[in-house]
């Protein structure tokens, strides 16, 4: 690769808005195509002892690989790129690129690792004084102690980062209310739990956010199959799956078939809630990524209650 075209694919990186937000969805089909370009330029940076360069270039680009399956080949990108940062300062682009391999590292249900990563990214942040890296940090932390049970924490740490992003654009609301409204659903407390996830789900639309949108209702119909109202649940999951429609994202495809399985749960058709349960852990495994804690509870409870 050429110098030229490795400095465009990083100033491409840069530009690149494919987190939460209206433009996610067109900037992922526009890079798709040129992820292992994308990876070469990274690599041309490092050897040629641009750091900084790699950093930035893994940092805008790193949702490419989850999206397509590939969560392994994303850690593998930005751990090349953390480590040859290690001894460097901490910069904006390495708190951004060790945030992305924490959340990756979730997905594997790696907690150690996400949990170190999440720390190095809160310890960055807070050196260079950034207080959205800082809150992002916190919902990172709030993912794994999520999976490890501790929802009283998850609600805590969610807190600290809506306290940071208080008076931040809105955009960099949605996870800390997400992780607040998850620690709540998982304590139990579904009312609650609705009404956090409503206003994310209202901010998500204001923001255009078809992503969140699409998250936050798949979460509000398994908060209202608790809740006892499966006419509701089945009309969040019907717009959530329109949304979804399309998507070869391999989450996306295993919460279909979840959603699948807890409605046809309550109509009666266990036969089929088992197959949809089943074929959502199946698409996951494949791709090796371990269920969210809550979507983890889910299964868990509609098998329970199949099995009785």
């Amino acid at each position: 690769m050429k110098r030229e075209e490795a400095e465009s694919l990083h100033d491409l990186a840069k530009a690149a808005r494919l987190g939460p937000g209206p433009e996610a969805v067109s900037w992922s089909e526009r890079l798709m195509p040129r992820k292992d370009a994308l990876r070469q330029a990274m690599d041309w940076f490092l050897e040629a002892g641009d750091t900084d360069a790699a950093l930035e270039l893994a940092a805008g680009v790193w949702r490419l690989w989850p999206q397509s399956g590939d969560v392994s080949g994303g850690r593998d990108m930005l751990a090349r790129a953390l480590a040859a940062a290690a001894t460097r300062p901490p910069t904006r682009a390495f708190a951004q690129a060790s945030y992305a391999d924490g959340l990756l590292a979730f997905r594997q249900g790696q907690q150690t690792e996400s949990q170190a990563r999440n720390e190095a990214t809160l310890a960055a942040a807070s050196t260079i004084g950034d207080k959205s890296l800082q809150a992002l940090a916190f919902v990172g932390l709030s993912r794994v102690a999520l999976r490890s049970g501790a929802y009283e924490r998850v609600c805590s740490l969610a807190d600290e980062a809506r306290a940071l992003v208080a008076q931040a654009p809105e955009d960099e609301r949605l996870m800390p209310l997400h992780m607040l409204a998850a620690g709540t659903r998982l304590l139990g407390k579904y009312d609650r739990a609705r009404v956090l996830y409503l206003e994310n789900l209202e901010l998500s639309r204001r923001l255009e956010d078809t992503f969140m949108i699409a998250v936050e209702l798949h979460n509000m119909g398994h908060v209202e199959i608790h809740r006892g109202d499966a006419g509701a649940a089945r009309a969040y999951f019907r717009e959530c799956s329109t949304l979804r429609d399309g998507s070869t994202a391999p989450y996306d495809l295993a919460m279909e078939h979840l959603n699948r399985a807890a409605v046809a749960n309550c109509e009666g058709k266990s036969e089929e809630a088992s197959e949809c349960l089943t074929r959502a852990e199946a698409t996951l495994a494949e791709a090796g990524i371990v269920l969210d804690p809550d979507d983890r509870f889910e299964v868990d409870w509609l098998r329970a209650r199949l099995t009785t």
